[in-house]
């Protein structure tokens, strides 16, 4: 080959493969492949994390003022110490230091994100880093999972409330866990649609929406409405937006409403599933076994807090008491962040836990109204996550689900920030 074409074809950038000088931006990277797409791969899984906090923590070091100076650090740090401190009171010890360990295995990897975010591009890209682990998720599910297994998904007979008949399993997600995470990554595709206008972006959001409805999972259905409807709303200024949007979103809803219902192999993924859910509200409707029981279980919750409202019944607890006192059919979680924490914490965990993301939300909202062009997408972004989650905790457990929690200190993080901007540009 002539020297100087085959020198040539290596100066043009599109045959060039890089890799990342940014470590710590790299590292975060494996870390969302691990959790999102290879988490059944466990070498793969811990040695990532391993890696990360081994190298971070070297950074950690090197700036301990600046990192327990943090509001997310101090806050989380303070509320893995009261989960910790919950063994006192636990009739389940063993429950409580389980618990303990997988919150304060995020709460460390959260704080170590801190330090790499730092800016609104570092948020960005890590927002980016997300998406692509997306695209390699699919390609593992599609590698993973038998032909079989979706036509089953279809054909099958399943209970509403069963776990049986759904996509997930195969790399490592539980199917409602899957179906959250495929809302949250299809919109974190939307606010790069919106900001590129790359159509390519659209195949990722149509099939990770595909993937959802095989998941069966009416949470990330709604997740996936609200991230969607949301984020078009907030995303621009808009004049006589009652006039325009909401209209249209009455609509929209109207014509899904219809689609799922009428539409045979949506009402066989996901609509006889809904129509358990309005027994809840309708006695005309038949309420399926899995609304009848989570609507129990969050009564025990409630009344767990009533008799121990400052501290609990421990960490971790809830389904030791559910189960031995209240005669819950087994020691399973209560589908409820705020009542497992509020059960198993009391005032004080439930205080430490959220009072971030409140605030956070709170900041982010009235920044929306400062805001212009991609700034304001990038608030709309992170306002509509956070309070979305804020949302639907009430029917989901989130404390233990590693993207939940990245997005977070995202969240958080992304808030300090554009307010901070704010205020100096003001």
């Amino acid at each position: 080959m002539n020297n100087l074409n085959y020198n040539s074809m290596f100066q043009n950038r599109k045959f060039i493969i890089r890799i990342p000088k940014d470590i710590c931006n790299l590292l975060i990277f494996c870390l969302t492949v691990a959790f999102i797409a290879l988490r059944s791969i466990v070498p793969f899984l811990y040695g990532v994390q391993l890696i990360f906090i081994s190298y971070m923590g070297i950074i950690a070091i090197k700036k301990l003022n600046k990192i327990f100076a943090t509001q997310y650090v101090v806050v989380y740090g303070m509320f893995f110490l009261w989960c910790c401190l919950s063994v006192l009171w636990s009739p389940a010890i063993d429950k409580t230091m389980a618990a303990a360990v997988s919150v304060g295995q995020m709460i460390v990897i959260c704080s170590l994100m801190t330090l790499y975010l730092v800016s609104i591009e570092k948020i960005e890209k890590v927002l980016f880093g997300i998406a692509i682990a997306s695209i390699i998720m699919i390609a593992f599910l599609i590698l993973k999972t038998q032909p079989s297994e979706w036509v089953d998904v279809l054909t099958g007979s399943f209970s509403a409330s069963s776990d049986k008949g759904r996509i997930g399993y195969s790399i490592g997600h539980h199917p409602n866990a899957m179906g959250n995470l495929c809302a949250l990554l299809a919109f974190v595709w939307l606010y790069f649609y919106d900001k590129s206008k790359r159509k390519i972006y659209l195949v990722w959001i149509l099939l990770l929406s595909f993937i959802l409805l095989f998941t069966k999972s009416r949470a990330a259905i709604l997740m996936l409405i609200m991230y969607f409807f949301g984020y078009i709303i907030l995303a621009k200024k808009r004049r006589f937006l009652f006039i325009k949007i909401i209209p249209t979103i009455i609509i929209l809803s109207f014509i899904l409403y219809w689609a799922i219902f009428n539409i045979p192999i949506l009402y066989e993924l996901i609509g006889f599933r809904i129509e358990g859910v309005f027994g809840v509200f309708n006695s005309s409707y038949t309420m399926d076994a899995s609304s009848y029981t989570r609507i129990n279980m969050m009564k025990y919750g409630i009344d767990m807090f009533k008799k121990h409202p400052f501290t609990g019944v421990g960490f971790g607890n809830y389904a030791y008491y559910a189960y031995h006192y209240y005669d819950l059919f087994s020691e399973t979680y209560a589908h409820s962040n705020y009542i497992e924490i509020l059960a198993g914490l009391g005032v004080v965990g439930i205080f430490l836990y959220y009072i971030l993301p409140v605030l956070s939300c709170i900041a982010l909202g009235l920044n929306l109204k400062r805001t212009n062009g991609s700034l304001r997408k990038l608030c709309a972004f992170l306002f509509v996550a956070i309070i979305v989650r804020l949302i639907t905790d009430f029917i989901k457990i989130t404390y233990n689900d590693e993207l939940t929690q990245m997005i977070n200190v995202i969240c958080i993080c992304g808030a300090s920030l554009i307010n901070r901007m704010q205020k100096e540009g003001g």
